[in-house]
């Protein structure tokens, strides 16, 4: 099975460490595409100059230019580029390294079965690429589970990521999907709720909805901490996102039947708790937290109020 890899890119200070972990993959991607979204292009400039050029000669890496509108932007342009051309794509975040054996291991996971998404496990790291810590926090039976590779259906997945209101699986450089996995991520919606924020998580546990998801029990790889990311920076529309959207997710799985009331309510109670508090004073989120108590309390018809702020808030800040 072929996979193209592409890369929205904009921080070029890790570039070489990037084309190193690339070229020493033991089964490269068939395609590489860079969707330079840096302001002075400065990745096309690098990638299309010697002696870089001629180093890379052999992995077929292409650039365009990004649309400079944003993270999520460039992702679906970056997607967009790709159009299908192989039956599996690996988004890979500029700034994370995946090891030597990433592309093999994922291929032969995808063969193994009809899989939306094979996962990998990964490190956490700091900014030099040491491994800082283990990888996120796995449900018990997963992480001492024998196998290394464990398909997982949706059911599972909702109930111990948005039912847990954590997120375990990852983003996407540690995830080779398929193409209804990626439109899930350009569209940022799910049964007409918007995923803002989670658009990775919300795309993986959605998309096993029609097949299940490989879960490879090995580390291939590490996401790199620094305190330029959205994450570190706990107030920013993209992190205000990313908690609140635990809860249109949540909507999503009650209503499909993938969680039942009990795991909807813990994740509104857990995930609603942080944001009247953590929120308290942030003008922008008042609308959510007028209606987070109803929706945490399992009023009648809080879900639609909860719902159309949430949306309102998406309109004015989801773009990022």
């Amino acid at each position: 099975m072929k996979i193209t890899t592409v890369i929205p890119a904009y921080k070029p200070k890790y570039l070489m460490e990037l084309l190193a972990a690339l070229a020493q993959q033991t089964e490269p991607p068939e395609r590489i595409i860079f969707s330079d979204d840096s302001p002075d292009q400065a990745f096309i400039a690098t990638l299309e100059s010697e002696p870089v050029k001629s180093l890379i000669a052999h992995l077929n890496v292409s650039t365009i230019a990004g649309p400079r509108s944003g993270a999520h932007a460039n992702w679906a342009h970056a997607i967009k580029a790709w159009g299908g051309d192989t039956e599996l794509l690996h988004i890979l975040c500029d700034d994370d390294i995946i090891y030597p054996h990433f592309y093999a291991r994922h291929r032969q996971a995808h063969i193994s079965g009809h899989f939306s998404s094979t996962v990998s496990r990964r490190w956490y790291a700091n900014e030099a690429g040491q491994p800082v810590r283990h990888s996120l926090n796995l449900p018990e039976a997963v992480d001492h589970h024998p196998q290394r590779l464990l398909s997982l259906d949706a059911n599972a997945l909702f109930v111990s990521t948005v039912g847990r209101a954590a997120n375990w699986l990852g983003e996407v450089s540690n995830t080779v999907m398929r193409a209804e996995v990626a439109e899930l991520i350009v569209q940022r919606q799910v049964d007409g709720i918007a995923i803002n924020g989670l658009e990775d998580l919300g795309a993986f546990v959605c998309g096993a909805r029609a097949h299940p998801i490989c879960f490879i029990n090995e580390h291939l790889g590490y996401f790199r901490q620094s305190a330029n990311q959205n994450s570190a920076v706990g107030t920013s529309s993209a992190m205000k996102c990313a908690i609140m959207s635990y809860f249109g997710l949540a909507l999503i799985g009650l209503r499909r039947g993938l969680i039942n009331e009990e795991h909807a309510q813990f994740c509104f109670n857990a995930v609603g708790s942080n944001v009247l508090w953590h929120y308290r004073d942030e003008a922008d989120t008042q609308a959510i937290r007028d209606v987070l108590p109803a929706l945490m309390a399992g009023t009648p018809g809080a879900d639609a109020a909860y719902l159309a702020a949430w949306h309102d808030f998406v309109a004015a800040h989801g773009r990022f």
